[in-house]
């Protein structure tokens, strides 16, 4: 769930709330377009606050990347540990409710990755190439236990079907958006989550009858 907007009765709420503006701001507009002052005028701090618990805008911009993937890392952390398998559209799921948060997150990092020449390349190559690394790892050895996939299928593919499924929708044009009627609404967000589990249960693992045989 989003941070509640409000003026912080705390330290804690004040570091969430400069995260949770931060977020949505950088997603907007694009962390080069963005100020320190900005963001601190939007939860209605001074700006000294951000340099005291992030140091500056990078380290601000660094630790809302690490905050809004760590959850996702975290079930991929628990799955390799638990006997009891979960559907890999569960973790589709959970990047749809996150990022579903500041839709326009994905877009950023995608964008920051084009230019090896900005600022945000580093943080973002730093910081998401690592949570890839982890997680195309964890996700790869989820999908090779035995049963989840059809006979012939390949672990490695069906990891890259699972990221298509996931980022695709938050990368769509504006005029595709348009023309299919559509916004990233948690409604819609939650809707074809599990469409996606649907899609990849009769399409990657076994259904029960001969029908894939």
């Amino acid at each position: 769930m989003p941070n509640q907007i409000g003026r912080p009765t705390g330290e804690t709420d004040t570091r969430q709330l400069l995260l949770h503006q931060a977020r949505l701001l950088f997603a907007a507009q694009g962390y080069q377009q963005v100020s320190t002052r900005q963001i601190a005028q939007a939860c209605d701090v001074n700006a000294a606050m951000i340099r005291y618990y992030f140091g500056d805008k990078a380290g601000l911009f660094e630790a809302v990347l690490i905050e809004t993937i760590a959850p996702l890392s975290q079930l991929l952390q628990q799955q390799l540990h638990n006997p009891q398998q979960l559907p890999p559209a569960i973790f589709i799921q959970l990047y749809y409710q996150l990022m579903g948060q500041a839709p326009d997150l994905p877009k950023l990092i995608f964008r920051s990755l084009q230019d090896p020449a900005s600022a945000e390349h580093q943080i973002v190559s730093r910081v998401f190439g690592r949570f890839l690394q982890q997680t195309l790892a964890n996700l790869q050895q989820i999908l090779q236990r035995p049963g989840v996939l059809w006979p012939g299928l390949h672990a490695q593919n069906a990891v890259l079907s699972c990221l298509s499924l996931s980022v695709f929708p938050f990368l769509l044009p504006e005029l595709v958006k348009n023309l299919l009627q559509i916004e990233l609404t948690p409604a819609f967000l939650t809707q074809l989550g599990q469409h996606q589990q649907v899609l990849l249960q009769q399409g990657l693992g076994p259904v029960g009858d001969d029908t894939h045989a």
